[in-house]
């Protein structure tokens, strides 16, 4: 019965971070279409890929760097998710 729970536990948390993950996506995705570009990449980044223009991060806060394009002109940027205050976008 405990290996069960434990089972059931671990699915969920793997879906909840899939969704998460797919929920990040769509608001990147959204902001740059705002911005009248088009969403090229978006990679999550970590310590070992680097943390771009953010000093520091802390649990749960999440960092993606983005590529995309406006006006034929490729671009980068990158934004941090799970503040107090939302996303933080540094485009």
């Amino acid at each position: 019965m405990e290996i069960l729970l434990i089972i059931v536990f671990i699915g969920l948390a793997i879906i909840l971070s899939v969704g998460r993950s797919q929920s990040h996506s769509d608001k990147i995705n959204i902001y740059v279409e705002s911005l009248g570009g088009t969403l090229i990449d978006c990679e999550k980044s970590g310590l070992l890929k680097g943390l771009g223009p953010f000093m520091v991060v802390g649990k749960g806060r999440i960092i993606y760097r983005v590529t995309y394009e406006i006006h034929g002109e490729k671009k980068e940027g990158w934004v941090r998710f799970g503040g107090i205050s939302g996303p933080d976008w540094r485009f």
